[in-house]
């Protein structure tokens, strides 16, 4: 059991991201494409991956074996979100550092390469930085839009539960192994101990790549608990398009998102006029998945229930 103590100053840096880390997501995606369960991604990811890989990112396999801990270095925090800078953070991640959580994580003798690694080689560091780029353009380049925009909803449906019931509710209904008693989280997971964040803050970051809670505690960034998606990425927001025509769809997801937008903002995300951003809303609102409210010279647009189960998947089509 790992228990994370908030103080004061954390809970005010509470914050939720659909993925700010696309180097976490890819390291993650290495270790569920060595699990079994259900696909994380439609179209026989875990076959289709497989079949794609380089020597180099079949390497990064070993790093990550079901059940492990992965190592911290793998998914720094960096100011500047994105995933090359991720990968710079990795390629100058101290010698030390790395041995250390090599030998916590694998032990006093790994496979031949990471001992490597371990030892400060800069080849086997060249071998992983390009194992994580071929990993990430094999495994999620192709997906990575509408694996966004599965994170998103995620992302937005923990921000509405946060501002509907505290963050007593927020941290109290993440996952069933993760339980809140102000002020300690205590999250069933790898990992073991107490950590006070002592004001580093708390990052959420949900994943369609794990199946219970991980957390990204090293650094001095905020902790990150990554919690597993509620839905598969492949399931009735999907068919959207179908029943509500594309740019219909993408209005549901975008407000959805968003939690709220408003005409002029709908317009400029769908690359159209104000007048047709206001037609699709309102054929929206009619079939009674959005509410629109004026507020001086703007409208603003929001998901009813309908609509948020609709984006869920939680109605059926027909």
């Amino acid at each position: 059991m790992l228990r994370l103590w908030l103080d004061y100053e954390d809970l005010t840096r509470i914050r939720i991201t659909p993925g700010l880390s696309p180097l976490a997501q890819t390291v993650l995606g290495a270790q569920s494409l060595r699990g079994v369960g259900p696909e994380p991604l439609p179209g026989a990811w875990r076959s289709r991956t497989r079949a794609g890989l380089t020597g180099p990112s079949r390497l990064l396999l070993d790093l990550v074996p079901p059940g492990r801990w992965v190592p911290d270095f793998l998914t720094p925090y960096t100011l500047v979100p994105g995933f090359e800078p991720e990968v710079d953070a990795v390629a100058s991640t101290p010698v030390r550092r790395i041995r250390d959580e090599l030998e916590r994580s694998y032990g006093p003798r790994p496979v031949p390469w990471l001992r490597r690694l371990a030892g400060g080689d800069g080849e086997a560091m060249r071998t992983l930085v390009r194992g994580l780029r071929d990993f990430h353009r094999v495994a999620l380049a192709d997906s990575w839009s509408g694996l966004g925009d599965h994170l998103c909803a995620e992302a937005s449906r923990h921000a509405r539960t946060m501002a509907r019931d505290g963050i007593g509710g927020l941290l109290g209904g993440l996952h069933p192994a993760i339980r809140w008693t102000s002020p300690v989280l205590e999250i069933e997971t790898l990992r073991d101990g107490d950590v006070h964040l002592d004001g580093r803050g708390l990052l959420l970051m949900p994943s369609v790549f794990v199946a219970g809670p991980r957390v990204l505690v090293a650094g001095e960034g905020p902790a990150t608990v990554v919690v597993p998606s509620s839905r598969p990425i492949g399931g009735t927001g999907d068919t959207l398009p179908q029943v509500f025509g594309r740019t219909r769809a993408a209005v549901i997801r975008l407000v959805g998102a968003d939690g709220e937008l408003t005409t002029g903002t709908l317009a400029a995300r769908l690359g159209v006029s104000a007048a047709s951003a206001s037609q699709h809303a309102t054929a929206l609102r009619g079939a009674g998945l959005l509410t629109s409210e004026r507020r001086g010279k703007t409208v603003h647009h929001a998901l009813t229930p309908l609509g948020e189960r609709f984006l869920r998947g939680g109605v059926s089509p027909e």
